[in-house]
């Protein structure tokens, strides 16, 4: 697991860039925490990254909005925050969304009732401060390892957490 500080909207941005240079289709991101954590504003930095130029806002009310990227990767955006589980979440067309060549985000995850596969990327962002953030960041060891390389060089306060299997960092 990684660990990073987010003391500004530019530091989450940062974060974004890293993150978007670690990911290739297929990949499946979940970003849970509070409102007003900052996920539709990590996903619009990842999105940016990856070359989407339309206005990247909120599918609160339309719970998905799809984008094409650099070279024509599909991005999937989807807010779960008024998805009911139970029913809403057994019928929503999760395959239209996840998998087969997209990279999809999807805020709330929670809501999903289990509909969702296992993600590559999970992140939880929370409230530090007025304008500060933190987040922690866990994926593959490969993944991991290629994303603090990058928020290091983004000059970004992150670590890995020490593995308590391994005793060592990750």
């Amino acid at each position: 697991m990684i660990h990073v500080a987010l003391p500004s909207p530019a530091a989450t941005a940062s974060f974004g860039r890293a993150l978007a240079d670690c990911l290739s289709p297929p990949a499946l991101v979940t970003l849970a925490g509070e409102l007003g954590t900052g996920k539709t504003a990590l996903v619009r930095a990842v999105f940016r990254r990856l070359g989407v130029r339309e206005q990247v806002v909120s599918p609160s009310f339309t719970i998905a909005q799809s984008y094409y990227g650099n070279g024509g990767v599909c991005l999937h955006h989807l807010d779960l925050y008024r998805l009911s589980p139970g029913d809403d979440a057994t019928l929503f067309p999760w395959e239209d969304y996840v998998g087969a060549g997209a990279i999809t985000f999807v805020e709330w995850p929670e809501a999903a009732d289990r509909q969702l596969p296992p993600a590559d990327v999970c992140i939880r962002l929370y409230h530090e401060e007025r304008r500060s953030r933190r987040a922690e960041i866990s994926a593959c060891a490969s993944v991991e390892a290629e994303l603090l390389s990058r928020l290091r060089a983004a000059d970004l306060d992150a670590r890995a957490a020490v593995s308590a299997v391994r005793g060592q960092e990750v």
